[in-house]
């Protein structure tokens, strides 16, 4: 899925590969990680407006015992 974040000026960034997806922190910071980059994209709580795409999902281990 493609991850589409808008920018303050009305322009926005497009990742566009498949399995790219973001994460928003609690303070408002927005993680994109492109499927296949090295370095995942970072954007402070004041460079973007709007996001649009899939949410990472972290897996979660699970104990056999």
């Amino acid at each position: 899925m493609t991850v589409t974040v808008t920018l303050p000026d009305g322009g926005s960034d497009k990742y566009m590969r498949f399995g790219d997806a973001y994460v928003k922190q609690n303070d408002g910071t927005l993680d994109v990680f492109s499927n296949g980059a090295k370095q995942h994209r970072s954007y402070s709580s004041s460079e973007w407006t709007d996001l649009a795409g899939d949410e990472k999902r972290f897996k979660k281990g699970r104990f056999w015992g």
